[in-house]
């Protein structure tokens, strides 16, 4: 659902905040991006708290060549507290700099997962 509600709004354009963002390309989901969501969303469930870089220095981009993709650019939305992924895609598209990244024409693929409550996207391109 989470994948369709992202490709729904890229194909569509929108607001971020006040900026106009035109439509994009769909997203394909990714299992490698996923696989990186789950350690996030993991991580941030066993020290009960939202961070992008873990206590050992991993970010978005260790952990998502860890997952096995070759990536040129990455990008990450992180949340907590919500039950559904609609939700969660409401949250995002609410704060101006995760609707951003959702609407960013550079990522080709996603990956995403929930640990608890805890919330990752991870988008990218190869």
């Amino acid at each position: 659902m989470l994948l369709k509600l992202v490709n729904d709004i890229r194909l569509a354009g929108c607001n971020c905040g006040s900026t106009k963002m035109p439509p994009v390309a769909a997203l394909t989901w990714n299992a490698n991006l996923a696989s990186a969501a789950i350690y996030q969303s993991k991580y941030m469930a066993s020290i009960k708290s939202m961070v992008h870089t873990s206590a050992n220095g991993e970010t978005v981009g260790t952990r998502v060549t860890a997952s096995g993709y070759n990536w040129t650019t990455v990008g990450e939305n992180i949340a907590t507290g919500q039950t559904t992924e609609l939700q969660v895609f409401n949250d995002w598209m609410a704060s101006e700099s995760h609707c951003k990244n959702i609407m960013t024409a550079s990522f080709k693929e996603m990956g995403a997962a929930r640990a608890d409550n805890y919330w990752t996207q991870v988008f990218g391109a190869k």
